[in-house]
């Protein structure tokens, strides 16, 4: 079948627009086509996951709950149409670890989506390992309505706004989706956090439930992509002389490393045999 770059925003549901990405060879390639060019109108869950796999997050570890309806039912459909892999998990913090290793070793950023309440704190303390360790992981929570009903499962017991956003903020970087529009901004600091090239962290979404199905218009093209780092190097020789002679005249050389040196094992094994330096391995 031929499509147009106006058949996206012709769609009317979840799953045709999934379907309609997936017979395309993903989002990315629909991009690249030019066959998603118009503007989309979809829910703010729906905008978060397709911002996400434009961000190559296709792996969600999950516990599923209230809190957490709207963006399963977005999951459902775009796992059916094979755009992305869901887990059902029965511990949040078993479920945080997984995703700390599944970053950490295989480089590849995954999602953790939880409910309100319990279940996004158990989460939360599991992401202390990924958080001390610098591998960067993107959790999902459900969080309380925006319009303050009231007590209820859904909100720190206390009187004041906002109480989850400050809580998740404490332990990495954090951005509560108080309104649809937001998204584009929200995945920027996302995405400059999980894949930050020597200071990667966890990335906290909190997404009230009131805010979950609230529409959006947006061009699934302009949504941000993971970001490229640039290598960097000295602009010129003296301070690696320089520090290639204090390796020379020293009697004894110690490195410390760091999370910079993570993706670069074979050179820093070069470097340490030929200095005859012992390497000392910082968190991260």
């Amino acid at each position: 079948m031929t499509h147009t770059r106006h058949d996206l925003a012709r769609l009317d549901t979840v799953a045709e627009r999934a379907g309609f990405l997936a017979d395309h060879g993903g989002l990315d390639a629909a991009i690249d086509a030019g066959l998603v060019s118009d503007p989309v109108t979809v829910s703010a869950a729906e905008g978060l996951v397709l911002g996400l796999l434009r961000q190559g997050v296709r792996k969600y570890l999950v516990i599923l709950g209230h809190g957490s309806t709207v963006i399963a039912d977005i999951l459902r459909a775009y796992e059916e149409a094979g755009l992305i892999r869901c887990w059902q998990f029965r511990n949040e913090v078993e479920m945080a670890h997984a995703a700390t290793a599944l970053s950490w070793i295989h480089d590849e950023v995954p999602a953790v989506l939880t409910s309100i309440g319990p279940g996004a704190l158990q989460a939360m303390a599991g992401s202390l390992a990924a958080a001390s360790n610098g591998v960067g992981v993107y959790h999902i929570y459900g969080d309380e309505t925006t319009h303050g009903e009231g007590y209820n499962m859904q909100q720190v017991p206390k009187p004041e706004q906002g109480l989850f956003g400050r809580i998740t903020a404490l332990m990495s970087a954090s951005y509560t989706l108080h309104t649809p529009a937001a998204l584009r901004d929200g995945l920027r600091k996302g995405a400059t956090c999980v894949f930050h090239p020597w200071k990667a962290a966890p990335f906290y979404w909190n997404m009230p439930i009131n805010t979950q199905p609230a529409s959006l218009t947006l061009r699934l093209g302009a949504l941000p992509a993971r970001p490229i780092w640039p290598a960097l190097a000295p602009v010129d020789d003296a301070v690696l002389d320089e520090a290639a002679r204090a390796i020379a005249a020293s009697p004894r050389v110690v490195m410390k490393l760091g999370g910079g040196s993570r993706r670069a094992a074979h050179a820093v094994e070069k470097l340490a045999a030929a200095a005859g330096a012992a390497v000392v391995l910082s968190p991260g």
